[in-house]
């Protein structure tokens, strides 16, 4: 019998290379150590990449930590978040989220699980970053005044089961997903009750990752450099978007609209002045807004993710 895992990794790749999707897992595993886990490989928008990790799984296997590689067709980050939550998600396991390019190190999940070790007010935890010229800067202040972190962060059960059984989801095609999901759990999930606690989510000081090559420069990260700065001020009206929505209207989180263009069109007919004041202050949003109005395709949303490694058994918890 498949012994019981305590821990969940959920792994989001997308447009990584296999020896980049590879150092992770290797790195994941290591910092599983001797505790009972399950690795969920979620691949969005890349076929080729999922067929190749299958190929590559049985490599990856060990006594204590299993990898299952999902193929998900839709090519959009909260659209797997969705999935893993109500679909792949282990009931009764803690529940890691972890980028593709991001290397745990070794000590990194148990730190991040301590944090539950005593119950108390903490509903998630999150690693703070290590490498990049702005990573000093952004520890700080994720030490001083709260936050997310996207490339790893950890949320408790009480909270996935919250999350799962209210039939809370992203907004499809929404870039800032650790921002909305920090808002969610310092508002305890009832923005019309509870009031911003930013201690719900703990900051763990001694909780990082590392970038393979993140410091060189290259043409690569230049271009990637340019394409974060048009996503980030999309951001900047996501984030407004949201915080009108939790915030001010103090409206549920899983009243959303279903998608993010739903979402930003929706602020921008409702505060027009406050978008006017940010284009002038960051014109780059001005040029992000217009993207809000193209459509996009999101009927591969409605198939469901596949399993391409189902000969590894996943024991899971009962109640």
């Amino acid at each position: 019998m498949a012994r019981v895992p305590t821990w969940s990794i959920a792994i989001f790749a997308c447009r990584e290379t296999l020896a980049t999707l590879t150092r992770c897992i290797d790195a994941a595993r290591n910092a599983c150590r001797a505790h009972q886990a399950i690795i969920h490989v979620l691949v969005n928008g890349n076929d080729s990449l999922a067929w190749e990790a299958s190929h590559a799984a049985a490599a990856w296997q060990t006594e204590h930590c299993q990898v299952q590689v999902w193929m998900i067709e839709q090519g959009d980050k909260a659209h797997t978040w969705n999935e893993y939550l109500h679909r792949i998600w282990t009931p009764g396991t803690l529940a890691f989220f972890l980028d593709a390019y991001a290397e745990a190190q070794p000590h990194a999940f148990e730190r991040l699980a301590a944090v539950f070790d005593n119950p108390g007010h903490a509903l998630a935890a999150t690693a703070v970053p290590s490498d990049g010229r702005s990573a000093a800067w952004q520890r700080e202040k994720m030490l001083r005044e709260g936050g997310l972190h996207g490339n790893l962060h950890v949320l408790g059960i009480p909270a996935m089961t919250r999350l799962r059984a209210s039939g809370f989801r992203l907004p499809l095609g929404l870039y800032r997903t650790d921002s909305l999901i920090n808002a969610v759990l310092n508002f305890n999930f009832v923005p019309s009750v509870h009031r911003w606690d930013v201690s719900r989510v703990a900051v763990v000081a001694n909780a990082s990752w590392n970038v393979h090559g993140i410091t060189q420069l290259n043409p690569a990260n230049i271009s990637g450099k340019l394409k974060r700065m048009v996503r980030q001020a999309r951001g900047l009206l996501e984030n407004r978007a949201v915080r009108e929505h939790l915030a001010v209207r103090r409206l549920p989180p899983e009243a959303l609209p279903e998608t993010v263009h739903e979402l930003v069109k929706q602020w921008l007919h409702m505060c027009p002045g406050d978008a006017r004041s940010l284009f002038v202050r960051t014109p780059l949003t001005f040029y992000a807004a217009r993207q809000f109005n193209t459509s996009r395709d999101w009927s591969a949303s409605a198939r469901p993710p596949a399993c391409l490694t189902p000969d590894v058994v996943v024991a899971t918890r009962q109640g």
